[in-house]
């Protein structure tokens, strides 16, 4: 099914989005980072703006020079960062209680300076930009919020997740509310919610975590009027994924609709202008635009970009980020947040006494575990892959991804604990739990930012969250394992650089993650929410070194064979 746009997003910006201007300012690289341009505020009008600019071209016999256009930027645009006003938390306090489950002092001292970050992560945008909206890339959202951080100073859709799961043990329930309202005030807005806080990103999103941002609100502060208020929305968001995101695959005689991340609008993406006008040169008019239209598909998926997405000309996953074909791989991970997404609203419905709808979700959840088993599942390795549309067979590579739906618990199985055991078997086969700081994103090392050697903050989350909380004490004694390596690892990166980082090595040499488009950011949203999330399950066991007692817990579910080798 292709993507249906829908009548409520506005046409693009001449200037933020598309147009002569955006690419000759893009195109001087006038600025480190493309994203810098694109933030800045026009001191005027756009038309006035883009009148000077077509008197400006008009009147100079080539295309402007760099000094030329430095000075025209200069003249019409000021910097980033003026959408915002300061803004203190008024929820946040000194003494939040999961302070008090850390026995680690050192661990216990960190914690409260991520909790103290909040504050210095916390925007509130502007009124001007509601009034004035034209002179501005940023979305107006009504309610202040919590940003990742860097030069990601707006919202971003999933990374929200783990910044209110994060919130919420801060005991910052209405901040968290208010990212939440903000969210649902998108989706009335678009009927969806974009990528981010701009509107260079109102034609694509990312993965769907606003149902279970609801469910983590509801956990803690049982507002069962607010879920009732907000429940059709809920429902609005679903429906804009199965209608615009879907496609119908037939495999083993049985055919089944599952989603898949794809972004139908043209032209480079206006945050990485140069660097895809420079990857698609050499291509011709009709491949540029679909590699532009794949790259935003990427950006979609959060994992932007990563081998997972590069089908070379054969059809295989392998190749460069020139062979960029995302809307061709159905995602696990995608599907198995939608898996949730289906098991929560089935029991929001039941619990709000909508009988009709929850039995709606109840059939999409049977639906989708059996959609999952038949396309995704693969009994011998004992894992699920994703799907390769052009090849109609399972790409077999790992991906941390892979995990996601032992998270979603989007299985059946005959034994308690059976299909987690058969994850723990492919995790030892693959030699994965013998990374000394998490699990690495993939075992390819591509040079883009989600593949190898980075370790991701949300993925660690939902491994550890899956094993966790199955039916294996081998798998519990796991996560346990890699939380450790996961708390530790942050903590000694954070005591050499006073920085909370976006991802981390997994060789490391005493150095964040790397790679992709942009230098490691620091802020930052969702590794503090994931530390905190940690520390809450287990504070009461992490240590910021290794003690005899962690040695002994980790000893025991190392594979024997690591064990010989090291011995």
């Amino acid at each position: 099914m292709s993507t249906q746009y829908l009548v409520s997003i506005p046409p693009p910006s001449n200037i933020y989005c598309t147009g002569e201007l955006l690419h000759q300012v893009q195109m001087a690289k006038l600025f480190n980072d493309d994203k810098h341009f694109v933030d800045m505020k026009l001191k005027i009008n756009p038309e006035v703006v883009l009148e000077a600019f077509r008197n400006l071209t008009a009147s100079s016999p080539t295309r402007l020079t760099k000094e030329q256009l430095k000075l025209f930027v200069q003249t019409y645009f000021d910097s980033p960062g003026q959408e915002f006003e300061k803004w203190t938390p008024g929820d946040w306090g000194d003494h939040p209680q999961i302070l008090q489950k850390i026995s680690d002092q050192k661990l216990r001292l960190w914690a409260t300076e991520l909790h103290a970050l909040w504050k210095s992560l916390g925007r509130k945008i502007k009124l001007d930009v509601q009034s004035h909206p034209e002179l501005y890339s940023q979305i107006y959202v009504p309610k202040p919020l919590v940003v990742p951080g860097g030069r990601f100073r707006e919202f971003y859709y999933w990374d929200s997740y783990w910044i209110i799961k994060g919130l919420l043990l801060s005991e910052m329930s209405e901040t968290s509310k208010g990212m939440i309202e903000n969210f649902l005030h998108l989706i009335q807005r678009f009927e969806f919610i974009p990528n981010g806080g701009r509107v260079y990103y109102e034609r694509r999103s990312q993965p769907p975590f606003l149902v279970l941002m609801m469910e983590s609100y509801i956990s803690v502060t049982n507002d069962r009027f607010f879920l009732r208020q907000n429940i059709d929305l809920l429902d609005k968001e679903y429906d804009f994924w199965m209608k615009n995101r879907t496609v119908p695959v037939t495999v083993g005689g049985k055919t089944h609709l599952l989603n898949r991340y794809i972004v139908e609008a043209a032209g480079p993406r206006p945050e990485s202008y140069s660097k895809d006008v420079d990857l698609a040169q050499t291509l011709t008019e009709g491949a540029r635009e679909d590699l532009w239209m794949e790259l935003k598909a990427g950006a979609e998926s959060g994992w932007d970009f990563s081998s997972r997405w590069f089908i070379d000309s054969t059809g295989e996953n392998s190749g460069t980020l020139k062979d960029t074909k995302t809307k061709h791989i159905l995602p696990v991970d995608l599907n198995s947040v939608l898996c949730r997404n289906e098991r929560i609203l089935a029991l929001f419905h039941s619990q709000l006494g909508n009988s009709h709808k929850a039995q709606y979700y109840e059939d999409a959840l049977r639906r989708r575990i059996a959609a999952v088993r038949d396309v995704f599942w693969n009994k011998t390795q004992g894992i699920w892959f994703d799907y390769n549309l052009i090849n109609n067979c399972s790409n077999t590579a790992f991906y941390a991804s892979n995990l996601a739906p032992l998270w979603a618990e989007c299985f059946t199985e005959q034994e308690p604990g059976e299909t987690a055991e058969m994850v723990i078997r492919y995790l030892e086969d693959q030699q994965l739990l013998w990374y000394s700081h998490g699990i690495p994103t993939s075992l390819v090392a591509s040079g883009q930012q989600w593949d190898y050697p980075n370790v991701w903050p949300p993925l660690q989350q939902i491994i550890i969250e899956g094993l966790a909380k199955s039916n294996s004490e081998t798998g519990r004694r796991i996560a346990f394992q890699q939380a450790q390596k996961w708390i530790q690892s942050n903590w000694v990166l954070y005591e050499k650089y006073q920085a909370m980082f976006e991802k981390c090595d997994v060789s490391w040499d005493g150095k964040p993650g790397g790679g992709g488009e942009y230098d490691v950011q620091v802020g930052f949203g969702w590794t503090n929410g994931v530390a905190l999330q940690l520390l809450d399950q287990y504070g009461g066991q992490l240590t910021s070194g290794v003690t005899g007692q962690t040695c002994f817990a980790l000893l025991a579910v190392l594979p024997i064979g690591f064990l010989l080798f090291q011995f």
